[in-house]
């Protein structure tokens, strides 16, 4: 396949500063990247701290980019609390496909924001879909458990475990374990890697029916399972067996992502699943829900600006919300009282 021309690296990378800054012009920027006909594929990489993901999103970049496809990278890291800004430098660790000419990497500061990614993630998504690029690779902080948000995010979510998390996976229940549309076991050739993937698949095997990938109508996911919300929630994004032609039952795959062992496997996965999604409806239906969170992400920032930003008012005049807060402390409003009454613009207590 001939290589695609590469995007301006300079403009693009101003861009995104813009937009994840929030500075002057970034809504313009914003206003014509949301209009491309064009919307990269995004893949989401989560996993708990020391799964080596940095090191496995370098070796997929290298994989799919060695056709000269472009490629982008967004490495969330940890904020500081003092500036803000990336704690860590992911890009250390992609020696592998930082050597190729259409791979863009970018590391992205959380600013605090819980939930593993960045609240302009889905923003950047949408300036590298207009500039150009095919494939997003979105790694989160590695904060364990609260590194769920990648799931509404992403087209296909990657879910790294590694060997010997023992209790640390039954803790993950209610978290990254229940996100994933492929799960790799890194690190496979360390010892207690075959028990690891073996509690993994027990796992989802209290979910799912059926062999790993697509299954035809008759399996899918439990019926125990099926009338909870996370019931529904599979479901939506695995499919439903009982009227659907069919399911997909996440694989759990070995890989040794240092030694390249198994990535040709995982990205034929990984691919197997945005194909059968793209058929499905699941693809454009995730995108729906991505633009659909972040929308809400915007209306929530505008409501509470008034409230986080000051009002401009005089030392001596409290702001609305701190004269609300006053009165909650002394005992004469409750917070119910207060949020009614600052949406409702009614005139504060005291």
């Amino acid at each position: 396949m001939a290589t695609t021309p590469r995007p301006d690296v300079g403009a693009l990378s101003r861009a995104i500063s813009r937009v994840e800054n929030r500075a002057e012009g970034h809504e313009a920027i914003l206003r014509e990247a949301y209009r491309t006909p064009h919307w990269a594929t995004v893949i989401g990489i989560t996993g708990p701290p020391g799964a080596g993901k940095s090191t496995l999103v370098d070796a997929l970049a290298a994989h799919w980019g060695a056709d000269g496809r472009p490629i982008a990278i967004i490495a969330v890291d940890p904020s500081s609390p003092f500036s803000g800004g990336a704690v860590l430098g992911d890009r250390i660790r992609m020696d592998k496909s930082s050597a190729l000419p259409n791979v863009y990497c970018r590391s992205m500061s959380s600013r605090g924001h819980s939930g593993g990614l960045s609240e302009a993630a889905c923003d950047i998504v949408a300036v590298l879909s207009h500039f150009g690029f095919e494939r997003i690779l979105l790694e989160t902080v590695g904060a364990g458990q609260s590194d769920i948000e990648v799931g509404g995010t992403a087209d296909c979510t990657l879910v790294i475990a590694v060997p010997g998390l023992g209790d640390q996976v039954q803790a993950q229940k209610a978290g990254i374990m229940e996100i994933g549309d492929v799960y790799a076991i890194n690190k496979s050739d360390l010892p207690q890697a075959a028990a690891t993937r073996e509690q993994i698949e027990g796992m989802l095997g209290t979910a799912y029916t059926g062999q790993p990938g697509i299954n035809a109508a008759t399996t899918g996911t439990r019926a125990a399972t099926g009338q909870t919300a996370g019931g529904r929630a599979l479901r939506r994004r695995h499919g439903d067996p009982r009227h659907e032609g069919g399911a997909w039952r996440p694989p759990v795959l070995a890989i040794a992502a240092l030694s390249q062992q198994g990535i040709a496997e995982l990205a034929a996965a990984t691919d197997l699943f945005l194909d059968w999604s793209q058929r499905t409806g699941r693809l454009l239906a995730k995108r729906h829900e991505r633009i659909h969170d972040q929308v809400l992400r915007l209306l929530t920032q505008r409501l509470l600006q008034p409230f986080t930003h000051g009002t401009g008012a005089e030392p001596a005049a409290p702001a609305p919300l701190t004269a609300w807060v006053d009165s909650i402390v002394r005992g004469e409003a409750s917070p119910i009282e207060a949020a009614v009454a600052l949406l409702s613009v009614q005139k504060v207590p005291g």
